[in-house]
């Protein structure tokens, strides 16, 4: 892989995590209303689910997908009932911001809720296809394919933890908790 490649692929998977979006507001609140330790295994999990996106695409399965409507409109359907699932729990949620707290339980589901929104995101999936179609060959070595499958993974999950400790600083927390029930309500309904 050359320094040009690596670049036009670094930047690509930079520019797509940090765009944003329902994945983005997941890490988020589980970062806030978590804490930072859930926030961090949210961003893992998240990255964890776009490594197997990256996957696929490599391998050729995303234009399997893609072409088969009856997946992919599945996906969708799982992706919105997921999303809707977690805004609705947001909205009703009466609980107070607690720093303290610690939560095993909390952190497996902050893992699987950033792999659940990256996994069944079906966009994710075709933006890997386009983006990767443009560096896939047939005499691609197998060392290439896994660089641009790890970069991606690397990238996603990075872009996350670091956004989840910039948001977990004692001044933004301060920020959050006096406005936590307004914060709670715009991403339920964004959700």
């Amino acid at each position: 892989m050359t320094l040009i490649i690596f670049a036009q692929v670094f930047i690509v998977c930079l520019l797509g995590a940090m765009s944003p979006g329902p994945s983005m507001a997941v890490v988020i609140h589980n970062a806030i209303f978590k804490g930072r330790n859930n926030g961090i295994l949210t961003s893992i999990g998240h990255g964890i689910g776009i490594t197997v996106y990256a996957t696929f695409a490599v391998l050729g399965l995303g234009l399997i997908i893609k072409t088969n409507i009856f997946i992919f409109n599945g996906l969708k359907i799982l992706s919105v009932i997921f999303l809707i699932f977690i805004g609705v729990k947001l909205i009703l949620n009466k609980k107070k911001l607690d720093l303290e707290k610690k939560d095993t339980k909390k952190n497996t589901v902050s893992f699987l809720q950033g792999f659940s929104i990256a996994i069944l995101n079906p966009k994710i999936f075709v933006w890997f296809i386009a983006i990767y179609s443009q560096f896939m060959s047939a005499n691609n070595e197998l060392i290439f394919n896994v660089y641009l499958v790890s970069i991606a993974g690397i990238i996603d999950a990075s872009w996350y933890i670091i956004l989840s400790l910039a948001v977990t600083t004692p001044s933004a927390l301060s920020f959050f908790h006096s406005k936590l029930n307004l914060i709670q309500k715009i991403q339920g309904f964004f959700l």
